[in-house]
C-alpha cells in the first residue's frame, strides 16, 4: 500500500512509496517530521490501532525525554512503517547527544533500562519496542577518525552502525530464525 494523500500524490515527498509486494519501505533511512509521519502512518490509514499506538508512543517518548533531558532524533521502523493495517507496536530508537547521555546518573540509567525493556513496556500498556543510543560527540570530519581511539566514541559509532542494520532487517516469524535476505527502510525523525 503506497503512502498516498487524496488525489494520489505521495504524502511525504522525502519518503518513497511502500513496495506493493512487501508493504515495506525500500531499504534505507528516510527523513520525515513528526507531523509528516503522523499524517502518513496514522491519519491516512484511518486505523484506530495505529492512533492508539501513536498515543502510547507519545507517552513513552515523554518519559524518555524526561529522563535524558533531550532526544536529538529518532529512528522509527518495524511493522508501524509498513502497509500492515494494525501493527502490534512501534519500533523506535532514541538517539541522545553525548553531552546529555554522559551526564546521566546510575539511577537514571536504571530507569532507562526499564523504558527499553519490552516486558516492562507491555506491563505498562505501552506498545513500544525501544532502544536508546548515545550519539558520538559532534566533531569536525577531520577529527572523526582519530576520535575512534576513544572507547565511548568508538562504541557510539559501532552501535549506530549495528542498529542501522537491525532496523533494516526483516524479522523472521520465529525469534530463533535467521532474518530473511529481504531488507526494509525506516524513518529518521529530526527533533
Amino acid at each position: 500500500m503506497p503512502i498516498k494523500r487524496e488525489g494520489g500524490s505521495s504524502i511525504l515527498s522525502c519518503l518513497p512509496n511502500l513496495d506493493p509486494e512487501t508493504g515495506l519501505l525500500p531499504p534505507g533511512r528516510y527523513a520525515a517530521s513528526m507531523d509528516e509521519l503522523y499524517t502518513a502512518l496514522v491519519t491516512s490509514t484511518g486505523s484506530a490501532i495505529r492512533r492508539e499506538i501513536w498515543e502510547e508512543w507519545s507517552t513513552h517518548r515523554t518519559m524518555v525525554e524526561t529522563q535524558v533531558g533531550e532526544i536529538s532524533r529518532m529512528w522509527v521502523g518495524g511493522s508501524f512503517v509498513s502497509s500492515k493495517p494494525d501493527p502490534s507496536d512501534v519500533d523506535v530508537t532514541y538517539l541522545v547527544s553525548a553531552s546529555y547521555y554522559d551526564a546521566l546518573d546510575h539511577d537514571t540509567l536504571v530507569d532507562l533500562n526499564d523504558l527499553t525493556d519490552a516486558g516492562w513496556c507491555a506491563e505498562s500498556g505501552l506498545r513500544v519496542d525501544a532502544l536508546i543510543l548515545r550519539l558520538p560527540k559532534r566533531l569536525p570530519v577531520s577529527q572523526m577518525a582519530p576520535s575512534l581511539l576513544d572507547s565511548e566514541t568508538s562504541e557510539s559509532f559501532r552501535d549506530l552502525g549495528l542498529y542501522d542494520e537491525v532496523c533494516q532487517a526483516v524479522k523472521p516469524a520465529s525469534v530463533h530464525s535467521v532474518p530473511s535476505e529481504l531488507r526494509r527502510g525506516y524513518v529518521e525523525v529530526l527533533l
